[in-house]
């Protein structure tokens, strides 16, 4: 008995630390699209960039996995569902986004969305899939803490509120409910076909709204298709989008939504750590909230047996 609790106990830390590594790699990953959208949104409108990161990514992981048709069998999968949940969850959440970027910062943009996880265990209450303890409290608190800490410190060299921070707020509350509904109602599809279906559904919602919008006045469509743009366009839909989603529905899968959505509090220090590449600069008050990051997403994780409260 003794050796197959052990085995469990193995097995439950393999599958979590998979979890954390592909969450950070997720944020790696996009933490990339944030530079890459605030350049591109200087000459594309938000409504044409968001359909083509979203219709871009799910064609590139498509074109990289195109023998996937073979290993899964479709038929009970519900790809209605997944494109419904991809038009409202990451179309309306993406073009917010973009939106969001556009009228703020990669800076600011990227700390609303360490909020995620305070949204992700809130519906996850709501809904009665997880119970708020004091543990997780207090992960989601230092998560945040971390997040603010690194934000705060940049704000010597990033702009303050421009209210693009309030769109960012709701693409936070429509990710986090596709996230959830996503490892949920359609986990019977597996994660790469499901990321590429829900994309599918965002970029079947936002195409044929873009001209619409344009006959109507309310949008001016601007794409211009320079080399540079398009180098940059397929970097952002393979990185910072296509994959980035892969290993977050992964993720999200191993260790839930609220914890793998705590990594997402380290965004800001990703970002940063890119500009180092471009002759930024990084303070130790960033190290600091990175750290404190961390430490958030590990004490969600400890196992209850350790403090006597039930895992979330």
């Amino acid at each position: 008995m003794e050796h197959g609790r052990s085995m469990r106990s193995f097995a439950s830390y393999a599958v979590r630390t998979q979890g954390n590594v592909m969450a950070v790699l997720a944020m790696l990953l996009w933490s990339t699209s944030f530079p890459i959208s605030e350049v591109l949104l200087m000459r594309w409108d938000a409504l044409s960039l968001a359909a083509v990161r979203l219709g871009g990514g799910a064609l590139m992981l498509t074109l990289m996995g195109w023998g996937i048709r073979n290993r899964y069998s479709w038929t009970n999968w519900p790809v209605r569902s997944a494109l419904v949940v991809g038009a409202v969850g990451i179309g309306i959440g993406t073009l917010a986004l973009n939106l969001g970027i556009k009228y703020s910062n990669p800076i600011n943009v990227s700390v609303i969305a360490t909020t995620i996880p305070l949204f992700s265990v809130m519906l996850g209450v709501i809904r009665r899939e997880e119970t708020l303890s004091l543990r997780i409290t207090a992960a989601i608190g230092l998560a945040i803490c971390g997040g603010i800490l690194v934000s705060w410190s940049s704000t010597q060299t990033q702009a303050g509120f421009q209210g693009g921070e309030l769109l960012m707020l709701g693409a936070v509350i429509l990710w986090t409910w596709y996230s959830r509904v996503a490892v949920t109602r359609l986990l019977i599809i597996p994660a790469y076909p499901r990321t590429v279906l829900t994309m599918f559904g965002g970029a079947l919602c936002l195409i044929p709204v873009a001209p619409v919008l344009e006959g109507s006045g309310w949008v001016d469509l601007n794409a211009p298709w320079s080399r540079f743009d398009f180098a940059l366009i397929v970097g952002l839909c393979v990185f910072g989008v296509g994959l980035s989603m892969v290993c977050w529905m992964i993720s999200a899968e191993k260790i839930g939504v609220t914890i793998a959505a705590l990594h997402i509090n380290a965004l800001p220090f990703y970002v940063l750590l890119l500009g180092l590449m471009f002759g930024g600069t990084l303070l130790m008050s960033q190290v600091i909230g990175a750290v404190l990051v961390a430490t958030g997403a590990v004490l969600a994780q400890i196992p209850a047996r350790r403090s006597g409260e039930t895992v979330t």
